[in-house]
Order: structure tokens, then C-alpha cells, then sequence
């Protein structure tokens, strides 16, 4: 009997060291406070439609910083205000969303998933496209809606990587088309841009 407890009494010192030890790797992201998020996503409009995207024979691939500033109240929800960079290198879809979003984490552990919302408005940053034999130009923004999805991993309290995929919603009010400096028409535009990218996290 003497022997049976000393048996369990050693396995329940080392079995409280292992939890010690498991709790001593354990790392997660700081989900209470300010964090800030740098995003770098490539995307690509998939509306061909003329009057509703680019133009037949556009095409409209961008590299799209992002950057956030935010509030994490609880593991669940974080608000923040940000804005992008569309770098349209045509120059005609070239623009910068200003939005405020809605960030979540599902799972307080190393790596979790999460989703963004962000909904603002675009605006125009008067560049116009080389003439092809049409130039394109945005005269007036519009609302900008962007959603992503992805995975974001934990290097240390206060640092993060993620990846994700995204949608982004932009819609300009008034694209002017333009040939050979005389205005033809100016139409409304509205482009589905699907890309991915990764993000870097840091927390207070």
C-alpha cells in the first residue's frame, strides 16, 4: 500500500511538471488591447463586363497594401480603422479604400483561424490609363467592401503571421473613358477583386 501511494503521488508531481512545462510553451497572440496589422494581398478583378468592371481586353491585377489600426476588446471581436493601395498598374483603377472593420479570432491558441470585415468608402487618386486606344480614369469613388479569411500563427505575445484569401467590393460612381483627350462617357464601375496574401501582427 505504502509503495502504491508513493507510486501515485510521484505521477501526480510529474504529471503537474508536464503541465508546467506545456503552459511554459504555450504561446499566444495578446488578444486584449491595440494591435496593428500590415497586409500585403494580390488580387484580380474577375468582372469582365463592360460598364460593370474593366473593359473587354482589361485586365485589372493589383498588389494591394493594407494597413489597420485597431482595438481588441475580447478574443471574439476587434474594431479598427484602416486603409489600402490598390496599385493598379494601368493607373486607371488606382485607388485608396478608407474603411473600419470588424476582426475576429475563434481560438485562443497558437494558431487560429479568423475572419475581417471592412466596409468604407474608395478614393480616386486622379490617374488615368494610357491610352489603349481608351484611357480610363476615375472620376468619383464609391463603397468599398472587403472580407478575408484565413489563418494567423502566433510567434510570440506581441508578434503574428497570418495568410488569408479576400473579396473586395469597389465601386467607383463615375469612370470617365476617354479617346485621344475628348471624354466620351462616364459610367459607373464595379470590380470583384478575389486575391490572397499574408499579414503581420503586432500587439501592446
Amino acid at each position: 500500500m505504502l509503495d502504491m501511494k508513493k507510486i501515485f503521488m510521484v505521477a501526480v508531481a510529474l504529471l503537474c511538471l508536464s503541465g508546467t512545462a506545456v503552459a511554459q510553451r504555450h504561446i499566444e497572440f495578446r488578444w486584449h488591447g491595440i494591435y496593428l496589422v500590415g497586409d500585403v494581398t494580390y488580387g484580380m478583378n474577375v468582372n469582365r463586363a463592360v460598364g460593370e468592371g474593366c473593359m473587354v481586353g482589361d485586365t485589372l491585377s493589383a498588389i494591394m497594401p493594407t494597413f489597420t489600426a485597431g482595438y481588441q476588446f475580447r478574443k471574439e471581436a476587434g474594431v479598427g480603422l484602416g486603409f489600402s493601395y490598390v496599385a493598379d498598374p494601368t493607373g486607371a483603377y488606382t485607388q485608396m479604400p478608407l474603411f473600419v472593420e470588424l476582426r475576429s479570432h475563434y481560438l485562443r491558441s497558437r494558431l487560429t483561424p479568423y475572419t475581417v470585415m471592412q466596409v468604407g468608402y474608395t478614393l480616386p487618386l486622379g490617374l488615368s490609363s494610357q491610352p489603349n486606344p481608351i484611357s480610363n480614369k476615375i472620376e468619383e469613388g464609391g463603397l468599398y467592401v472587403g472580407f478575408e479569411v484565413g489563418g494567423r500563427y502566433a510567434i510570440s505575445r506581441s508578434t503574428a503571421i497570418a495568410v488569408h484569401a479576400s473579396y473586395r467590393l469597389l465601386q467607383s460612381n463615375s469612370v470617365i473613358r476617354s479617346m485621344e483627350g475628348v471624354s466620351l462617357l462616364a459610367d459607373p464601375v464595379v470590380l470583384h477583386v478575389v486575391g490572397g496574401g499574408m499579414s503581420f501582427y503586432f500587439g501592446n
